[in-house]
């Protein structure tokens, strides 16, 4: 059958279980398809922003709540789980915010307020700027909108303000099972590029129009393969998907394909009319199939190119022809 990894997150966050998260992870390995329950009423900043970040880095979930197993008859050969509701308040909000996907059920409670230090002394408000200055960066890199910090710095440090789930949705607090697709214009070694970025269910995923220097134009994908990696190098159809599938061009022939750790990466040149009909196409991704008839797929679906559209536009105005 397979086995479910989780972890719950419960109690207060005190100094150093940041160190201790760490070295839970490192031992246990979890599979970045692993989900961090969280009931807590919140504890010290620092230690939560750096389990945040331990947690985005090892491309963890969250979630509020305690999972538990449900002995209704322990003979049974599968012991069903239950997510019990639980609280995320405080500090604990910001170990929350590291989730790559970050989902919000019934029940839950999300709770923020101004963090301060109790009994404060003058040495005290320095370093209170220094603190809030690394929240404000962490929840700057976690993609969440800034106004959650207004919302945050508004309640006072003795009181505490529910946020609810449409609130959270829209403060990109809350991402449930997709990501937005985030377009980025990067530029390494001679190569630039226009990066889409999306979370999701089936792994964190890339697709890049690049130019390189002496090579021209190029499709790049990287897919976090989650065990799969036999399958995408190795089933003989690729194809690149553009306009929500109404375009498909099969690559399969010209395609380069490369484990790397954890991830596949497919890379295909491209010549100028192909790249300019990625720049102007509304969604592109990639599929490895093990043949025209197979109704699923491995790859990335098409990712939206609404937040990208100016950057992929420009990038191929400026590049095309050459």
């Amino acid at each position: 059958m397979g086995g479910f990894y989780y972890i719950n997150a419960f109690g207060r966050i005190e100094p150093g279980d940041d160190v201790k998260f760490q070295k839970l992870l490192t031992g246990a390995s979890p599979p970045s398809v692993t989900c961090i329950y969280i009931n807590s009423i919140g504890g010290d900043v620092e230690s939560a922003i750096n389990i945040g970040r331990a947690i985005r880095a090892w491309r963890l979930s969250t979630e509020i709540g305690t999972y538990v197993l449900h002995h209704e008859d322990v003979s049974a050969p599968i012991i069903r789980r239950n997510l019990l509701p639980g609280n995320c308040m405080s500090a604990a909000t910001l170990l929350y915010l590291g989730g790559r996907l970050r989902h919000f059920h019934d029940g839950a409670q999300f709770g923020v307020h101004q963090f301060s230090y109790k009994n404060p002394s003058p040495e005290h408000v320095g370093q209170s700027q220094i603190l809030s200055a690394k929240i404000a960066g962490y929840v700057a890199d976690m993609g969440v909108s800034p106004d959650f910090l207004e919302i945050s710095s508004s309640t006072p440090s003795n009181d505490l303000k529910l946020i609810d789930k449409d609130t959270l949705s829209r403060l990109g607090v809350t991402t449930g099972g997709i990501t937005d697709v985030r377009w980025t214009v990067q530029a390494r070694s001679g190569v630039l590029y226009v990066r889409g970025e999306r979370d999701s269910m089936f792994g964190h995923h890339k697709v890049m129009l690049v130019y390189a220097k002496g090579s021209g134009f190029l499709f790049h994908a990287v897919i976090e393969a989650q065990g799969r990696q036999t399958e995408l190098t190795e089933f003989p159809l690729v194809e690149l998907v553009l306009d929500h599938e109404a375009t498909v061009w099969d690559i399969s022939q010209r395609a380069l394909r490369v484990v790397n750790g954890d991830d596949v990466n497919i890379i295909v040149k491209l010549d100028d009319t192909e790249a300019r009909m990625i720049a102007s196409s509304s969604s592109f991704g990639v599929r490895v199939r093990a043949s025209g008839e197979a109704p699923v797929f491995l790859g990335i679906s098409p990712m939206d190119t609404d937040g990208g559209k100016e950057q992929l536009e420009t990038f191929y105005s400026v590049l095309g022809g050459h």
